[in-house]
């Protein structure tokens, strides 16, 4: 069985995409199942179909296959946005704070004072430890008692 085959048996054309070719393949091979259609033809037919998906979707794995790994594409992608970052291009791995300040009202080169964290209180730590470890005891001691 040869690919022009495969895509006439399904009823599709030649510049089907899998999306397509696994669709017509469930509709056909739903008709033409040999539990749902009993003629005699159907179970031919059903196999006929069922080749024909396996074989276009052979080609498409191979078809993936020849193509780039990901490693190479990914640099390939990188080196084409590259050399566009030059010719005014829109997209460009710097980072454009100026553009997100105008949109917000926010400056960054105000010192901020909100976001700087206060020293830490010793005094105040030790006293909710500790007052949960008592706390903690007391309903002990009182659940022991109220048995």
């Amino acid at each position: 069985m040869d690919a022009l085959q495969c895509y006439q048996t399904l009823g599709l054309d030649e510049s089907a995409s899998l999306k397509e070719i696994k669709q017509a393949y469930r509709q056909l091979s739903l008709k033409y199942h040999p539990d749902r259609n009993k003629e005699r033809e159907s179970a031919k037919k059903f196999k006929e179909i069922t080749e024909a998906y396996q074989f276009l979707k052979q080609e498409q794995k191979r078809s993936n296959a020849s193509h780039k790994d990901a490693a190479t594409a990914h640099a390939d992608f990188w080196n084409y946005y590259d050399k566009k970052a030059g010719d005014d291009f829109r997209f460009n791995r710097q980072a454009n704070f100026e553009e997100f300040t105008r949109n917000f009202g926010a400056n960054f080169n105000e010192s901020q004072t909100h976001n700087i964290e206060k020293p830490v209180s010793h005094k105040m730590t030790h006293v909710l430890l500790y007052g949960g470890l008592i706390a903690l005891a007391l309903w002990i001691i009182i659940s022991e008692i109220l048995k």
